[in-house]
């Protein structure tokens, strides 16, 4: 016959295990702390083939953009603000043989049209309300940030372009407590003019810890498809339009440190074939005291 002891034993160990795997599990949650400025950095290296022109119509872009987030507590409330804020911006473009720049510190040596393409946001803001635990509330500031014109279409208004920075700052992470080696579904969808509403839909795996620059990080992998809701009829997007992102999160400072995701996507313009593939790294290039 068995003893109480030796009964209980047992199921103390398997109540013991539970909590150990349990605590195995992490929150990754983008933090955003009240008084301090976080400076971010994208580049965006984007090869794009339009249609009819053959060789000649490879175009290739590349922009650098410097922006900054000043994060405050909201008075009588436990929420805080996260002011964006778009610092600087470089580019240049390659078409038809032809080399364009653009710098945001001296933009009149620049095409005008490269001027309105890249300057347009240069010193513009939004904020974004966060409550405590930095889940979202409400966006504020965006009735002064007007489209910009692209041709015959336009880009972004400023509530768009407030939750596409919102929700690419988070794509990836898990929206519950993961582990090494756990593996999640994620399906996001927000307006991308010119392309309409543009539906993402991945995988997320947590995939490992490292020590980068001295930071303990998760180094979790996503992999994706782009599809589109609604009829446009001058920009479509085919089957086969896919990304994979590689994102590396500070445990200790519980925010994305880097965020490199290489994007392949089959546009149609006007019936015609125009193939684009883009690269975008995303680096935190800083963390200080906000003045």
């Amino acid at each position: 016959m068995q003893t109480p002891i030796k009964v209980l034993f047992p199921a103390l160990l398997a109540a013991f295990t539970l909590n150990a795997n349990g605590a195995d599990k992490i929150t990754l949650r983008q933090h955003w702390e009240p008084g301090k400025l976080y400076k971010q950095e994208n580049v965006t290296d984007m090869t794009m083939i339009m249609p009819g022109l053959g060789a000649a119509g490879e175009q290739k872009t590349n922009i650098i953009q410097s922006l900054t987030v000043g994060v405050t507590k909201d008075p009588g409330s436990d929420n805080k603000s996260a002011e964006v804020k778009f610092a600087a911006i470089k580019g240049s473009m390659t078409m038809m043989g032809q080399v364009m720049t653009y710098d945001s510190t001296d933009p009149a040596k620049s095409q005008p049209f490269l001027q309105q393409a890249f300057g347009a946001m240069v010193g513009k803001s939004f904020t974004i309300v966060y409550d405590k635990d930095d889940k979202f509330v409400s966006v504020k500031g965006i009735e002064n940030l007007a489209p910009t014109p692209l041709g015959k279409t336009q880009a972004m208004d400023g509530k768009q372009l407030a939750e596409a920075f919102r929700k690419s700052s988070e794509m990836g992470l898990p929206k519950d407590p993961v582990a090494v080696g756990d593996t999640w579904k994620l399906e996001e969808k927000m307006d991308l003019p010119p392309i309409g509403k543009l539906v993402i839909k991945a995988t997320g795996k947590f995939d490992s810890l490292a020590t980068v620059k001295g930071a303990n990080t998760a180094k979790l992998l996503i992999t994706g498809e782009f599809s589109t809701e609604g009829d446009n009829q001058m920009v479509k997007l085919g089957e086969g339009s896919k990304f994979d992102a590689e994102v590396l999160f500070d445990l200790d400072r519980k925010v994305v440190v880097n965020n490199v995701t290489n994007t392949t996507l089959k546009l149609n313009v006007g019936g015609k074939e125009a193939p684009m593939t883009q690269k975008v790294t995303t680096t935190l290039t800083g963390i200080e005291n906000l003045k």
